[in-house]
């Protein structure tokens, strides 16, 4: 991932990623291995304001797994419990 250009490489595939699920993943790249509640990450990455849908995160959780997973079935984006999130390292 480069934060100044805003690419996503997942080993040389590019992977064009919309403003908002670039920063999702670039909080969870910050937060890496670190289990995530969609409460914190609406407030970090949504901020305070975000009045939208309360499936908010599952959608963009999903959308970054359809993204990041496509050439690779090894999940990058587990679930915990059915509402946090946590990246975990490829191995």
């Amino acid at each position: 991932m480069n934060g100044l250009t805003r690419e996503v490489y997942r080993g040389n595939q590019l992977i064009e990623l919309s403003t908002k699920k670039f920063d999702l993943l670039d909080f969870m790249l910050r937060n890496l291995c670190q289990v995530i509640s969609r409460d914190r990450i609406l407030e970090k990455v949504w901020g305070y304001d975000f009045m939208g849908e309360s499936n908010i995160i599952e959608v963009y959780i999903r959308a970054l797994r359809i993204k990041l997973e496509a050439s690779n079935s090894k999940r990058l984006l587990p679930s915990v419990g059915g509402v946090r999130y946590v990246l975990r390292e490829q191995k």
